[in-house]
C-alpha cells in the first residue's frame, strides 16, 4: 500500500470517526499541558529551596522530595495510560470500528503494569543497541516500533511476544516506515510553527496513517475449517 493511499485512508477515517479524533486529541493535549504545569511548579519549588539555600532545611527539602517522587509516579502512570489509549483509539479510527469511545483513553489500565513493562524493555534493548553505534540504535527503534500497537490490539500478548512479532514485522520495512515517517516533516514542522495548535490535527492524522501502515504489515489470519494458519 502506497504512502499516499494510506494518507488518504486515515483523512477519510477520520471523517467517518464516531468519537472526534480532534476532540480526542484536546483531551490528551489538556492532560499533558497539566503535567507539564505541575513539573513547571516542582522546578521553580526546586529552584527556590535552592537560591535559599534551604536544602539543609528537613522539612522543605523532605516536602519537595516526597512531592517530587509522588508526581514523577502518577506522570509515569497517566503518560503511558495515554500513550496506550490514544494508540488504541487510532487503531479503532483506521479499522472504523464502531466500538470507539472516550472511554478507549483509558482502556489500557487494565492491563498498565504490562504496557509499562513493555515501553520499559523497548527502550532498553534499544538503548543497548545504542550503546553500539547511533545507527544500530535506529535500526533497533524501527525494529520494535509496532510493539506498542501489537500489543493495544491483542492486550493478551505478553511483552517479548509483542516484541518478537513487531521484529518479525518489520523486516524489511524499516526504510519504508522511516519514508512515511518522514513524509509528515512539513506537517510537524507547522505544529510547531502555530505553537502546537495544528498538531489538533497533525496528530491523529499521522497516528491513524501509522495504524493503517500497521494494518498493512501486520500478516493475516486465515480460517480453514478449523484451523488457523498464519499466512
Amino acid at each position: 500500500m502506497s504512502r499516499k493511499t494510506l494518507k488518504f485512508d486515515a483523512k477519510d477515517a477520520m471523517r467517518d470517526a464516531m468519537v472526534s479524533p480532534y476532540m480526542v486529541t484536546i483531551i490528551v493535549g489538556v492532560i499533558m499541558v497539566i503535567l507539564s504545569v505541575v513539573q513547571g511548579f516542582l522546578d521553580i519549588w526546586q529552584e527556590m529551596i535552592g537560591n535559599a539555600n534551604a536544602y539543609g532545611d528537613l522539612g522543605q527539602s523532605g516536602a519537595f522530595a516526597a512531592s517530587s517522587i509522588i508526581f514523577l509516579i502518577i506522570n509515569i502512570v497517566v503518560s503511558t495510560i495515554i500513550q496506550f489509549g490514544y494508540q488504541s483509539y487510532c487503531l479503532k479510527v483506521a479499522n472504523r470500528d464502531d466500538t470507539m469511545s472516550y472511554g478507549d483513553l483509558f482502556g489500557s489500565v487494565r492491563y498498565f503494569f504490562k504496557a509499562l513493562g513493555l515501553i520499559l524493555m523497548v527502550s532498553l534493548l534499544t538503548f543497548l543497541w545504542t550503546l553500539l553505534l547511533i545507527i544500530p540504535g535506529i535500526i533497533a527503534a524501527y525494529r520494535y516500533s509496532q510493539a506498542i500497537i501489537i500489543m493495544v490490539e491483542d492486550p493478551s500478548k505478553g511483552i517479548m511476544q509483542c516484541i518478537r512479532e513487531s521484529k518479525e514485522m518489520m523486516v524489511g520495512h524499516k526504510w519504508e516506515f522511516f519514508v512515511l515517517e518522514l513524509s509528515f516533516i512539513l506537517w510537524q514542522l507547522l505544529g510547531l510553527v502555530t505553537c502546537g495548535i495544528a498538531f489538533i490535527y497533525v496528530y491523529p492524522y499521522m497516528k491513524v496513517t501509522f495504524a493503517n501502515y500497521y494494518c498493512a504489515i501486520k500478516p493475516n489470519a486465515v480460517v480453514y475449517e478449523e484451523a488457523t494458519v498464519i499466512e
